[in-house]
């Protein structure tokens, strides 16, 4: 049988992947009580040396990793594009001080062309990466579903918030619900 090898393509320290890794993801469009649940939760993690990781997107990422990092924790961004291009661009300060005193890591090599289909290979990278995936907050057509279905794929434990789980309105977690490692996390 042939076997598929994918290269990564890090900056940082890799170590920070053999201490327990949480990662923090959601919508971009981050509601106040959403980002405000990021921030808690990596600051409790980080405060607790789990090794925070998120996808250093707009909205619930950028919150998540900031407060791991403003906490002193370790935190780790996993990106859809080449490490030595910053996207969304308002993050560009944040990726060097992570790809410096933390971990940064990407799929594609340099000069690489960026497209959307990255971006869910970057989910589910880091669905591999770690122990645990929390949700915060996520629409019917987020990107964060792809990390989600990778969780329950390779057995990982995959929480999401309450408010996401009782909201109505969503369709998406009835199909988490019934999995045995998938679990509610409080928003408080």
């Amino acid at each position: 049988a042939a076997r598929l090898e994918k290269r990564i393509w890090c900056a940082g320290s890799t170590a920070l992947l053999q201490r327990p890794c949480v990662a923090i993801v959601g919508t971009r469009e981050a509601s106040d009580s959403g980002a405000s649940r990021a921030r808690r939760l990596a600051r409790e993690l980080a405060e607790r040396g789990v090794v925070v990781v998120s996808g250093l997107a707009r909205g619930v990422d950028t919150e998540a990793l900031s407060s791991g990092v403003a906490a002193g924790g370790h935190v780790v961004a996993v990106i859809g594009t080449p490490i030595d291009q910053a996207y969304p661009i308002e993050n560009a300060r944040l990726q060097e001080t992570i790809a410096r005193d933390h971990l940064l890591i990407s799929q594609f090599p340099a000069e690489t062309r960026t497209f959307p289909r990255h971006f869910p290979e970057r989910n589910r990278l880091m669905a591999a990466l770690t122990d645990v995936t929390a949700i915060i907050e996520a629409g019917d057509s987020s990107g964060t579903l792809y990390q989600a279905e990778e969780c329950v794929r390779l057995g990982r434990w995959l929480f999401i918030a309450r408010s996401v789980m009782e909201d109505a309105a969503l369709e998406w977690p009835s199909k988490f619900r019934a999995h045995p490692r998938v679990r509610t996390l409080s928003d408080t």
